[in-house]
């Protein structure tokens, strides 16, 4: 400790006689000694400062980032759908630090009460595009659904249409359109004669009253 200080006040004592000279200072020997000292550590820690580095980018550039896959717009073909046909979905996922693990489909035709259907879509790397197809819906409705994917880090992204989901109406098929107004038409003409029948047997229950007359 007293070295130390014994070599600073050296430097000290150069640099208030204007570092003309080590030879100047209180201890020229101990103040030149200290000088290359201090430049081999200090080029001994940036060396090992350098070091490290070198060895942590790779790891900091492979880290797996706290990101979750960015899923698109999804777009159905055919527009509009038909209750004949199954509904292909397509969607664009993409991730910018890991692969595409899995991209899922979910999908409801009952507004979420009963039916619930998970659907694995196929995906294409080169193309970053989901595909996936829903059943026909063979006597009409609306299919509602959203999208789900996992990267290869195991992290999850979801597009909901935030909350609102996406969706489509499918039309019903024309036989049973006519069925349906057939059976309706049937209904008023049934309940007409009905209405009637009922009119006319009160009608027919009400006979004319006759009253006796007594002879004295």
């Amino acid at each position: 400790m007293q070295v130390l200080c014994s070599c600073f006040t050296g430097v000290r004592e150069n640099f208030r006689n204007g570092g003309t000279s080590y030879t100047h200072g209180k201890f020229p020997f101990c103040t030149y000694y200290a000088g290359r000292s201090m430049k081999k550590i200090a080029f001994s820690l940036c060396l090992l400062m350098a070091t490290l580095m070198a060895f942590n980018a790779p790891l900091l550039a492979h880290a797996p980032p706290n990101t979750s896959p960015t899923i698109g717009t999804p777009v159905i073909q055919p527009s509009p759908p038909t209750y004949s046909a199954p509904t292909t979905v397509y969607v664009n996922v993409t991730d910018q630090h890991s692969s595409i693990q899995n991209v899922t489909i979910i999908y409801t035709t009952d507004n979420w009460k009963m039916v619930n259907t998970t659907l694995l879509a196929s995906y294409n790397a080169t193309t970053t595009t989901a595909t996936g197809q829903i059943p026909a819906l063979a006597s009409g409705g609306h299919v509602a659904f959203y999208v789900v994917a996992f990267n290869g880090n195991g992290i999850k992204g979801v597009n909901d249409n935030s909350g609102s989901y996406f969706g489509y109406d499918v039309a019903a098929p024309p036989s049973l359109i006519s069925t349906t107004n057939g059976w309706i038409v049937t209904g008023i003409i049934l309940g007409s004669l009905g209405a009637f029948a009922v009119a006319a047997l009160h009608f027919l229950r009400k006979k004319p009253e006759t009253r006796s007359h007594s002879t004295n």
